[in-house]
Formats: structure tokens, C-alpha cells, sequence
């Protein structure tokens, strides 16, 4: 571990008091009253989404289509082989590592709630004007989930640490921070009140967005318990399966990026793609792919339409409560996974990023792609040996959640910390330190309860995030514009 201040090596891992100690408070705020008037908390948190997701949320719909001509464009074109390192340097992490660790961040267990809740709830209250439960009904549901957890998901996550990553491994700022990767924008103010606002932003938009996750995966783990073990479900079940999570996040955050984060992620991986394959064993697995082609072409075929409609002829809240939501959703990780991203893309080029990226998790969102937590239950349970299943699961979900609370609180650490180059790591101590606090947050949630009260808080995390993912993919085409030439000939530190 690297002491705590090491000037002569540009190190100083204390707090940035300026960041830490707004958000801490805003947590306080938040959270206490949440768990002690939890009714209350609800009311007045939906009071001030409301009229935001009337007024604004097909907004996001055109800024996550931006995002993906982005991508596409900076992939394929010679942008592309602009390398975050040196022009000789080996990539950090191998390839299958990197995939996982940004995957098993992205997504948590919240993938394990949504790929089999979203179809059933699209076919009983399906998109496009489909009669519920019809064939129409059937074919657009899965179309939906790959739209969801496609492209559209993971675009703002890769334009956004194309910046971060030029001004940690290019330029070697020694700061992982909204703030500092924003500075050809905007200049002196990242040490201002314009660069702390956007910090503190920041962590709240990713500490509430994983607030959510933990919330919405939970329940998911408690019903498994409470069928295998015959447990009944209640809020003090929930508070122990939290502890637990919080705890294994609190210590491979601890241990650190290589020894605990990478670690974590690569076993969650494994026990994926042994479960994808027990299921391929003994489940449907010709009528399984049948659908899932269907559901491809359905999705290629209409992704336009699919992305952009919004129902505004006829009542129905599908494009809000689905399409819009996962835009909010999305957009509310997409710094966060920036600046993780960026952090572990030592070495890599744009397109390796971009490319491999969008292909590796996107991969394994559709392997996983193959109502309610005992919706989940019931599912599972047709399976052979269902009760060890449903005890995988446990483990599965409650790993997958900490992989993205120790590396979100990776990140926020690395944000509030004084001075941190390529080399080093935020201090141990604040790291666990953050654990603690996603922890607080995440039971405020729970107290307060129920599945719209998280898509809410989602969606407000999204519109926090608003400002530095745009601020960001602004900085990236600005470093484009004003260095692209310099970098296409070279790629190395700069002073």
C-alpha cells in the first residue's frame, strides 16, 4: 500500500475536504430521515421527479443515440488507434479480466432482477401497442430486454472514459476525477465551485444509483433464502443480507484493485458461465435460441422505432416506466464506469475500448438475458435441483452486487483524494470508508421500499449525472479537435 503523502512522488491519498465532506452530508440528510420517515422521504423525493421525467426525459432518449453515433464513429475511424499509455506499453489487465471487471461493475445483480422480471412485465403490459399477452406481446418483450441492455446501456459508459483515460495515462493528471478530466473545458474552475459541484455531483448520482441496485437485488436473494431455507421474508432479512454484501464489498475494496476487485470479478464470471451452461444442460436449449434469434432480428430490425417511441397518441406509460428509465438509469453509471474504465485501460487504444468493450459486456448481457422476486423464484424452481440453484444464485447476486459497490466506492475515494498518479491507489481506510456510507444510503432505500420508489431514485441519479456525461463527451471532442493530430503520431506521457 503507498503512504498516505509521498510529495516527493506527487502522492497525497487524503480526503479532498472540499468534495468529501459535501457529500458525506447530503448522504446524512438523505438516509437518516429516509429510514426514520420513510413515508415522508417518498413523498417528497416523487414530488421532485415528477415533473422532471414529464418535462425532460425524452431528452435522454437523443443523448443516448448521440452516444452510440459516438462510439461507432470513434471505433472505426483512425481516432481509433489512440493508445492511454505509452506506445509500446502492454495492457494493464488481460483481456478476459478487463471485460469482467467492467461488466460485473456496469450491471451488479440488477441484471439477475431485470432480465427475467422486464418480459413478464412487457407481456402483460407490452410496448407498441401490442393486446397483453399475445403473440405481438411475446415478440416485442425480449426485443425490449436486448434493446435495454445493449448498445443503448453501454455507450455512455465508453465515450465517457476516453477523456478520463487521455488526461490519467496521457497527460498523467494525478487526480481520477469529472473535475480534472473536464479541464479543457473548463479550465481554472476544476479547483472552483464549478469543478467541487460536479464532483459532488458525481458521487451522489453513483452512490444513489447503486443505492438502487442494492435495493432492487436484495429482495431477489431474501425470496431464494426464504424458499430454500424456509425463512420468512422481512426488512430485519434484508439488513443482515445487506450487511453481508457491504462487508465482502468493504473488503475486497480493502485489498485492493488487482488483489481484491479483480479477484472478485474473474470467480463472478466463472460461476455466470457455469450457470448459463447448467442451464443450456438440462433446459430448452433449441427453443431457447430460437427465441433469442427471434428477438435479435426483432430488435435489429426496429431499433430505430424501438429507441425514439414514446406513445404519445394513446395512454400507456411503457416508454417512461422502461425505455426512458434505463436511459436515466444508464446515464446515472456512466461516469462512474468512465472513470473506472479509464482507470483500468492502461495500455489499451480507443478501439480496443470501445470494440472490445461494447462486445465483451454486451455478450454477457445476452447470455444472462437467456413482478417480482418470487416471480424469479418460481422460474428457477424448474429447474433440476432447484433449491442448489436458487443457493448459487444467493452467492451469485450478493457477489455480483459487491463487485460494483467496491468499485464504485474505488472510484468515489479516488475522486475525493488530494493527489493519486497512474501508479497508485486511493488510501484502504477511505475506500472502506465509502462502503460504509453506500451502505447507510441503501437502507434509507429500503426503508422507504418498493419498486417504484428505486426506479425514481434511478432516475434522479441519471438526471444528477446529466451534467458530467455531457461535460465530458464535450471534453473528449475538444481533445479530438485540438490534439488528435499529435496523438494519431504518438501516444505517451505528456508535460
Amino acid at each position: 500500500m503507498n503512504q498516505a503523502t509521498d510529495k516527493g512522488n506527487g502522492i497525497d491519498l487524503r480526503p479532498e475536504w472540499g468534495i468529501f465532506i459535501p457529500s458525506v452530508l447530503v448522504i446524512i440528510l438523505i438516509s437518516i430521515p429516509a429510514v426514520l420517515y420513510p413515508k415522508a422521504a417518498e413523498e417528497v423525493v416523487a414530488a421532485i421527479y415528477q415533473p422532471f421525467a414529464a418535462n425532460f426525459g425524452t431528452l435522454y432518449l437523443w443523448i443516448t443515440v448521440g452516444l452510440i453515433v459516438l462510439c461507432v464513429y470513434f471505433a472505426c475511424s483512425r481516432y481509433g488507434d489512440i493508445k492511454f499509455g505509452d506506445p509500446d506499453e502492454k495492457p494493464e489487465f488481460p483481456l478476459s479480466s478487463w471485460i469482467a471487471m467492467i461488466f460485473c461493475s456496469g450491471v451488479a445483480g440488477a441484471v439477475m432482477f431485470w432480465s427475467i422480471i422486464e418480459p413478464l412485465w412487457d407481456i402483460v403490459q407490452p410496448p407498441q401497442y401490442a393486446a397483453p399477452m399475445s403473440t405481438q406481446a411475446y415478440d416485442w418483450a425480449l426485443a425490449y430486454l436486448l434493446l435495454h441492455w445493449g448498445p443503448n446501456a453501454w455507450c455512455t459508459y465508453f465515450i465517457t472514459a476516453l477523456p478520463i483515460a487521455y488526461m490519467f495515462h496521457i497527460r498523467r493528471k494525478p487526480f481520477l476525477r469529472i473535475s480534472s478530466a473536464a479541464d479543457m473545458i473548463i479550465g481554472k474552475q476544476k479547483d472552483g465551485l464549478i469543478g467541487r459541484c460536479v464532483d459532488v455531483f458525481f458521487i451522489l448520482g453513483l452512490m444513489f444509483c447503486t443505492a438502487v441496485t442494492m435495493c432492487i437485488s436484495l429482495p431477489t436473494v431474501e425470496a431464494a433464502l426464504a424458499r430454500v431455507f424456509g425463512i420468512t421474508p422481512s426488512f430485519g432479512l434484508e439488513i443482515a443480507i445487506l450487511l453481508v454484501s457491504a462487508l465482502l464489498a468493504g473488503v475486497t475494496v480493502y485489498l485492493g484493485l488487482k488483489k481484491g476487485i479483480k479477484r472478485l470479478s474473474d470467480l463472478n464470471v466463472i460461476i455466470a458461465l457455469a450457470m448459463v451452461a447448467y442451464g443450456a444442460l438440462v433446459g430448452p436449449t433449441a427453443s431457447l435460441f430460437d427465441i433469442f434469434t427471434n428477438a435479435v432480428g426483432r430488435m435489429l430490425g426496429n431499433f430505430w422505432n424501438m429507441t425514439f417511441w414514446t406513445n404519445p397518441f394513446a395512454e400507456g406509460s411503457f416508454p417512461r416506466d422502461w425505455t426512458i428509465f434505463y436511459a436515466l438509469f444508464w446515464a446515472g453509471y456512466g461516469p462512474f464506469m468512465g472513470l473506472f474504465i479509464a482507470r483500468i485501460s492502461r495500455g489499451r487504444t480507443v478501439r480496443e475500448v470501445i470494440g472490445w468493450g461494447m462486445f465483451g459486456t454486451v455478450t454477457v448481457s445476452i447470455l444472462k438475458a437467456q413482478g417480482a422476486p418470487a416471480a424469479m423464484m418460481a422460474v428457477i424452481d424448474t429447474l433440476p435441483f432447484s433449491k442448489a440453484v436458487m443457493l448459487v444464485y444467493c452467492a451469485f447476486s450478493t457477489i455480483f452486487l459487491a463487485t460494483t459497490v467496491n468499485s464504485g466506492c474505488y472510484v468515489v475515494s479516488a475522486t475525493a483524494t488530494r493527489r493519486m498518479p497512474v501508479d497508485a491507489d486511493p488510501h484502504r481506510y477511505h475506500c472502506t470508508f465509502w462502503a460504509v456510507a453506500q451502505g447507510l444510503l441503501a437502507l434509507g432505500l429500503l426503508a422507504m421500499g418498493g419498486l417504484e420508489v428505486a426506479k425514481i431514485f434511478g432516475n434522479f441519479s441519471g438526471a444528477l449525472m446529466a451534467l458530467p456525461s455531457l461535460l465530458l463527451t464535450a471534453c473528449w471532442l475538444k481533445i479530438i479537435r485540438e490534439d488528435g493530430k499529435e496523438l494519431l503520431g504518438t501516444s505517451g506521457a505528456r508535460d
